[in-house]
Protein backbone atom coordinates (compact mmCIF):
# COMPACT_ATOMS: atom_id res chain seq x y z
CA UNK A 1 0.00 0.00 0.00
CA UNK A 2 2.70 2.55 0.68
CA UNK A 3 4.66 1.60 -2.31
CA UNK A 4 1.53 2.85 -4.58
CA UNK A 5 0.51 5.72 -2.41
CA UNK A 6 4.38 6.61 -3.21
CA UNK A 7 4.41 6.05 -6.82
CA UNK A 8 1.01 8.01 -6.75
CA UNK A 9 2.46 10.71 -5.21
CA UNK A 10 6.02 11.15 -7.36
CA UNK A 11 3.49 10.97 -10.74
CA UNK A 12 1.28 14.05 -9.26
CA UNK A 13 4.68 15.61 -8.53
CA UNK A 14 6.30 14.71 -12.09
CA UNK A 15 2.71 15.82 -13.58
CA UNK A 16 2.80 18.98 -11.84
CA UNK A 17 6.01 20.20 -12.56
CA UNK A 18 5.36 18.95 -16.37
CA UNK A 19 2.23 21.58 -16.21
CA UNK A 20 4.65 24.19 -14.91
CA UNK A 21 7.33 23.76 -16.99
CA UNK A 22 4.82 23.94 -20.12
CA UNK A 23 3.17 27.09 -18.99
CA UNK A 24 6.55 28.40 -18.65
CA UNK A 25 8.01 27.56 -21.88
CA UNK A 26 4.71 29.07 -23.26
CA UNK A 27 5.07 32.49 -21.12
CA UNK A 28 8.63 32.74 -22.95
CA UNK A 29 9.13 35.67 -25.26
CA UNK A 30 11.59 34.39 -27.79
CA UNK A 31 15.09 36.69 -27.94
CA UNK A 32 16.49 37.30 -31.27
CA UNK A 33 20.44 38.37 -31.59
CA UNK A 34 21.52 40.17 -35.14
CA UNK A 35 24.91 38.76 -35.78
CA UNK A 36 27.19 39.36 -39.07
CA UNK A 37 29.40 37.38 -40.78
CA UNK A 38 33.11 38.55 -39.41
CA UNK A 39 34.98 36.34 -41.04
CA UNK A 40 33.34 36.59 -44.35
CA UNK A 41 33.68 40.73 -44.08
CA UNK A 42 37.56 40.78 -43.10
CA UNK A 43 38.28 38.18 -46.05
CA UNK A 44 36.54 39.61 -48.72
CA UNK A 45 37.45 43.43 -47.88
CA UNK A 46 41.48 42.06 -47.18
CA UNK A 47 41.28 40.65 -50.99
CA UNK A 48 39.64 43.94 -52.22
CA UNK A 49 42.70 45.93 -50.79
CA UNK A 50 45.34 43.49 -52.02
CA UNK A 51 43.82 43.56 -55.52
CA UNK A 52 44.61 48.11 -55.31
CA UNK A 53 47.74 49.20 -54.99
CA UNK A 54 46.96 51.65 -52.70
CA UNK A 55 44.96 49.46 -50.43
CA UNK A 56 48.44 46.83 -50.05
CA UNK A 57 49.22 48.75 -46.96
CA UNK A 58 45.77 48.56 -45.09
CA UNK A 59 45.50 46.35 -42.73
CA UNK A 60 41.78 44.95 -42.87
CA UNK A 61 40.27 43.01 -39.82
CA UNK A 62 36.78 42.92 -37.30
CA UNK A 63 37.48 43.83 -33.66
CA UNK A 64 35.25 44.32 -30.56
CA UNK A 65 34.31 47.19 -29.08
CA UNK A 66 32.18 48.10 -26.64
CA UNK A 67 31.55 48.29 -22.97
CA UNK A 68 31.63 45.38 -20.20
CA UNK A 69 30.68 42.44 -21.98
CA UNK A 70 28.50 43.59 -24.77
CA UNK A 71 31.26 44.56 -27.45
CA UNK A 72 30.03 44.74 -30.89
CA UNK A 73 32.08 43.56 -33.97
CA UNK A 74 33.09 46.81 -36.07
CA UNK A 75 35.33 46.28 -39.34
CA UNK A 76 38.93 48.10 -39.12
CA UNK A 77 40.73 49.57 -42.14
CA UNK A 78 44.65 50.32 -40.28
CA UNK A 79 46.86 52.07 -42.30
CA UNK A 80 50.03 50.18 -41.79
CA UNK A 81 52.66 52.87 -43.27
CA UNK A 82 51.01 55.67 -41.35
CA UNK A 83 52.82 57.83 -38.83
CA UNK A 84 51.32 56.40 -34.94
CA UNK A 85 49.23 58.55 -33.57
CA UNK A 86 49.92 59.28 -29.33
CA UNK A 87 47.38 58.07 -27.27
CA UNK A 88 46.87 60.07 -24.50
CA UNK A 89 48.27 58.68 -20.95
CA UNK A 90 45.23 58.46 -19.72
CA UNK A 91 43.91 55.85 -22.06
CA UNK A 92 46.65 53.82 -20.79
CA UNK A 93 46.19 54.08 -17.42
CA UNK A 94 42.51 52.69 -18.17
CA UNK A 95 44.24 50.33 -19.99
CA UNK A 96 46.07 49.02 -16.44
CA UNK A 97 42.99 49.54 -14.29
CA UNK A 98 40.70 47.13 -16.65
CA UNK A 99 43.96 44.49 -15.65
CA UNK A 100 45.69 44.43 -18.89
CA UNK A 101 49.73 43.93 -18.26
CA UNK A 102 52.09 46.25 -18.93
CA UNK A 103 53.36 44.28 -21.67
CA UNK A 104 49.57 44.20 -23.07
CA UNK A 105 48.87 47.89 -22.83
CA UNK A 106 52.69 48.51 -24.55
CA UNK A 107 51.20 45.79 -27.70
CA UNK A 108 47.85 47.56 -27.44
CA UNK A 109 49.11 51.32 -27.33
CA UNK A 110 51.49 49.78 -30.66
CA UNK A 111 48.88 48.71 -32.45
CA UNK A 112 45.76 51.36 -32.05
CA UNK A 113 47.88 54.39 -32.19
CA UNK A 114 48.05 53.21 -35.97
CA UNK A 115 45.83 55.68 -37.97
CA UNK A 116 42.80 54.05 -39.05
CA UNK A 117 38.81 54.09 -40.54
CA UNK A 118 36.30 52.20 -38.51
CA UNK A 119 32.94 51.25 -39.94
CA UNK A 120 29.78 49.83 -37.84
CA UNK A 121 26.67 48.81 -39.14
CA UNK A 122 24.19 48.89 -36.38
CA UNK A 123 21.51 47.29 -35.23
CA UNK A 124 23.48 44.47 -33.93
CA UNK A 125 23.55 42.06 -30.74
CA UNK A 126 20.54 41.04 -28.46
CA UNK A 127 17.25 43.52 -29.74
CA UNK A 128 13.55 43.12 -28.95
CA UNK A 129 11.24 41.47 -31.18
CA UNK A 130 9.61 44.07 -33.27
CA UNK A 131 10.81 46.88 -36.29
CA UNK A 132 14.20 47.45 -37.60
CA UNK A 133 13.06 51.42 -38.92
CA UNK A 134 17.07 52.32 -40.37
CA UNK A 135 19.79 50.97 -40.40
CA UNK A 136 22.70 52.85 -38.79
CA UNK A 137 26.29 52.92 -40.61
CA UNK A 138 28.74 54.79 -37.88
CA UNK A 139 32.05 55.93 -39.86
CA UNK A 140 35.25 57.11 -37.43
CA UNK A 141 37.85 58.66 -39.48
CA UNK A 142 41.33 58.29 -36.78
CA UNK A 143 43.34 59.29 -39.51
CA UNK A 144 45.48 62.95 -40.22
CA UNK A 145 44.57 63.09 -44.03
CA UNK A 146 42.40 60.54 -45.32
CA UNK A 147 38.52 61.62 -46.94
CA UNK A 148 35.97 59.01 -46.73
CA UNK A 149 33.51 59.02 -48.92
CA UNK A 150 30.17 56.57 -49.12
CA UNK A 151 28.79 56.00 -51.98
CA UNK A 152 24.60 55.48 -51.26
CA UNK A 153 23.84 55.07 -55.28
CA UNK A 154 26.19 52.22 -56.03
CA UNK A 155 25.38 50.68 -52.27
CA UNK A 156 22.92 48.17 -51.88
CA UNK A 157 20.66 46.27 -48.78
CA UNK A 158 19.52 42.68 -50.11
CA UNK A 159 16.33 41.55 -48.15
CA UNK A 160 15.22 38.05 -49.71
CA UNK A 161 17.02 37.84 -52.20
CA UNK A 162 16.21 41.14 -53.64
CA UNK A 163 18.66 43.86 -54.24
CA UNK A 164 17.57 47.20 -53.15
CA UNK A 165 18.31 50.75 -53.62
CA UNK A 166 20.18 52.23 -50.63
CA UNK A 167 18.39 55.62 -49.43
CA UNK A 168 20.07 58.24 -47.13
CA UNK A 169 17.81 59.69 -44.42
CA UNK A 170 17.93 63.48 -45.26
CA UNK A 171 16.45 66.65 -44.73
CA UNK A 172 15.57 66.44 -48.72
CA UNK A 173 15.06 63.27 -48.83
CA UNK A 174 11.11 63.67 -48.68
CA UNK A 175 11.29 65.59 -52.04
CA UNK A 176 12.79 63.30 -54.56
CA UNK A 177 14.26 59.80 -55.13
CA UNK A 178 14.86 60.57 -58.95
CA UNK A 179 17.94 62.33 -58.48
CA UNK A 180 21.38 60.98 -57.33
CA UNK A 181 22.24 61.19 -54.02
CA UNK A 182 25.75 63.12 -52.28
CA UNK A 183 28.37 61.19 -51.12
CA UNK A 184 28.46 60.92 -47.34
CA UNK A 185 31.87 62.36 -46.35
CA UNK A 186 33.53 61.44 -43.12
CA UNK A 187 36.22 64.31 -42.94
CA UNK A 188 40.21 63.65 -40.91
CA UNK A 189 39.27 62.94 -37.40
CA UNK A 190 35.57 63.22 -38.12
CA UNK A 191 33.03 60.55 -36.55
CA UNK A 192 29.58 60.23 -38.94
CA UNK A 193 26.28 58.27 -38.05
CA UNK A 194 24.52 57.50 -41.32
CA UNK A 195 21.11 56.84 -41.31
CA UNK A 196 19.50 54.64 -44.11
CA UNK A 197 16.67 52.88 -45.61
CA UNK A 198 15.90 51.09 -49.21
CA UNK A 199 13.77 52.81 -51.88
CA UNK A 200 10.74 50.54 -51.81
CA UNK A 201 10.27 51.62 -48.38
CA UNK A 202 9.25 54.97 -49.62
CA UNK A 203 6.01 56.25 -50.57
CA UNK A 204 4.24 59.29 -51.93
CA UNK A 205 1.55 60.84 -50.80
CA UNK A 206 -0.88 61.89 -53.15
CA UNK A 207 -2.14 65.24 -51.93
CA UNK A 208 1.26 66.89 -51.17
CA UNK A 209 2.79 64.84 -53.88
CA UNK A 210 6.26 64.53 -50.92
CA UNK A 211 7.31 61.63 -49.63
CA UNK A 212 6.13 60.12 -46.28
CA UNK A 213 8.56 58.70 -43.61
CA UNK A 214 9.33 54.79 -44.78
CA UNK A 215 8.23 51.72 -43.41
CA UNK A 216 10.54 49.90 -41.41
CA UNK A 217 13.11 48.62 -42.74
CA UNK A 218 12.61 45.23 -41.41
CA UNK A 219 9.96 43.14 -38.68
CA UNK A 220 11.77 41.10 -36.89
CA UNK A 221 8.64 39.92 -35.14
CA UNK A 222 7.76 38.98 -38.35
CA UNK A 223 10.66 37.18 -39.10
CA UNK A 224 10.93 35.31 -36.06
CA UNK A 225 7.29 34.24 -37.13
CA UNK A 226 7.93 32.94 -40.08
CA UNK A 227 11.52 31.39 -39.06
CA UNK A 228 11.01 27.49 -37.67
CA UNK A 229 10.16 26.85 -33.89
CA UNK A 230 13.43 27.31 -31.85
CA UNK A 231 13.85 23.93 -29.49
CA UNK A 232 14.61 25.53 -25.97
CA UNK A 233 15.70 22.17 -25.15
CA UNK A 234 18.37 21.93 -28.20
CA UNK A 235 21.99 22.77 -28.04
CA UNK A 236 21.68 24.05 -31.77
CA UNK A 237 21.14 27.59 -32.38
CA UNK A 238 18.20 28.73 -34.58
CA UNK A 239 19.42 31.04 -37.01
CA UNK A 240 18.26 32.57 -40.26
CA UNK A 241 19.26 34.86 -42.89
CA UNK A 242 18.68 38.61 -42.42
CA UNK A 243 19.89 40.85 -44.89
CA UNK A 244 23.09 41.74 -46.58
CA UNK A 245 24.20 44.90 -47.35
CA UNK A 246 27.32 45.72 -49.55
CA UNK A 247 28.51 48.95 -49.13
CA UNK A 248 30.49 51.14 -51.15
CA UNK A 249 33.31 52.89 -49.80
CA UNK A 250 35.85 55.35 -51.56
CA UNK A 251 39.29 56.78 -50.07
CA UNK A 252 41.82 59.10 -50.66
CA UNK A 253 44.40 61.27 -49.58
CA UNK A 254 43.03 64.87 -49.56
CA UNK A 255 45.55 65.70 -51.55
CA UNK A 256 45.21 63.21 -53.95
CA UNK A 257 43.20 62.99 -57.12
CA UNK A 258 39.57 61.40 -57.55
CA UNK A 259 41.41 58.93 -59.75
CA UNK A 260 43.67 57.58 -56.84
CA UNK A 261 40.80 56.45 -54.91
CA UNK A 262 40.57 53.20 -53.35
CA UNK A 263 37.15 51.78 -53.49
CA UNK A 264 35.91 48.78 -51.47
CA UNK A 265 32.29 47.38 -51.51
CA UNK A 266 32.42 46.00 -48.06
CA UNK A 267 29.81 43.01 -47.74
CA UNK A 268 28.24 42.99 -44.37
CA UNK A 269 26.14 39.74 -44.31
CA UNK A 270 23.53 39.91 -41.07
CA UNK A 271 22.00 36.93 -39.74
CA UNK A 272 18.86 36.45 -36.84
CA UNK A 273 19.70 34.00 -34.24
CA UNK A 274 16.20 33.25 -32.36
CA UNK A 275 16.53 32.30 -28.82
CA UNK A 276 14.29 31.06 -25.98
CA UNK A 277 15.83 30.42 -22.76
CA UNK A 278 15.68 27.08 -21.41
CA UNK A 279 13.95 25.93 -18.60
CA UNK A 280 16.21 26.83 -15.48
CA UNK A 281 15.10 23.47 -13.61
CA UNK A 282 17.12 20.39 -15.51
CA UNK A 283 15.14 17.96 -15.01
CA UNK A 284 12.25 20.02 -16.55
CA UNK A 285 14.76 20.40 -19.33
CA UNK A 286 15.05 17.04 -19.43
CA UNK A 287 11.39 16.13 -19.46
CA UNK A 288 10.81 18.46 -22.16
CA UNK A 289 13.44 16.96 -24.10
CA UNK A 290 12.22 14.11 -24.48
CA UNK A 291 8.48 14.41 -23.48
CA UNK A 292 7.87 17.52 -24.93
CA UNK A 293 5.31 18.40 -27.42
CA UNK A 294 8.00 19.52 -30.42
CA UNK A 295 9.65 15.88 -29.68
CA UNK A 296 10.39 13.58 -32.94
CA UNK A 297 7.73 11.19 -31.35
CA UNK A 298 5.86 11.40 -28.54
CA UNK A 299 3.67 8.91 -27.36
CA UNK A 300 2.25 11.17 -23.78
CA UNK A 301 0.70 13.43 -26.55
CA UNK A 302 -0.19 10.83 -29.04
CA UNK A 303 1.49 13.08 -32.34
CA UNK A 304 4.55 13.35 -33.69
CA UNK A 305 6.46 15.91 -35.97
CA UNK A 306 5.62 14.33 -39.21
CA UNK A 307 1.79 14.01 -38.18
CA UNK A 308 1.45 17.45 -37.18
CA UNK A 309 3.34 18.37 -40.76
Amino acid sequence: MTQLLLTIYFLVVFYVLYKMALGLEERKEAKVIINVDEKFLAEQTVIQLSRQIGGRAIKASVEKFGFGKKKDPVLSLAFEQAQSIPIPPKDLEKKEKDGMTPPEVSQWSEQWSKERVSIQVLPIGEEKLGPVWVMKIDVKNKTRDQQVYLDWDRSSIEIGGRANRVIRSTSNVFRDLSQPQIFGVVNPGGTVLFLVNIEGNYTRDIETNRLKPPLPLEDLKQRADEAKLTDPTAKEKNIEPLYNLDLMVRMKRTDEKDSEMINLLIPFAFTLEIKVDPPAFPPLRWFLRNFGPNRESNWLWGVSKKDVA
